[in-house]
């Protein structure tokens, strides 16, 4: 499995959600090539085998809104890729 995230280090949600990503593949003992890429990203790129999960609001943010992708989108699509195997 190749997985790639692209995400931002300064937004608290950012590194929240790539720290779930890297426990997510640990705790399950997957086998897959991370590669993170920091950038300066309003939201961050999750891409699994080539299927990306991205950010898909038209809108600016809202004060306070939940990010997407959430880490239950993408604990939902990693299950998914792992079962898919």
């Amino acid at each position: 499995m190749e997985i790639s995230f692209i995400y931002s280090k300064d937004d608290p949600r950012q590194a929240k959600a790539r720290n779930f990503v890297k426990q997510f593949i640990q705790d399950r003992g997957v086998l897959a090539k991370v590669i993170e890429s920091e950038q300066p990203v309003k939201s961050p790129t999750l891409i699994i085998n080539g299927q990306i999960l991205t950010d898909s609001r038209q809108k600016p943010r809202e004060k306070n809104p939940r990010m997407y992708p959430g880490i239950d989108e993408i604990a939902r699509v990693l299950e998914e890729h792992i079962w898919s195997f």
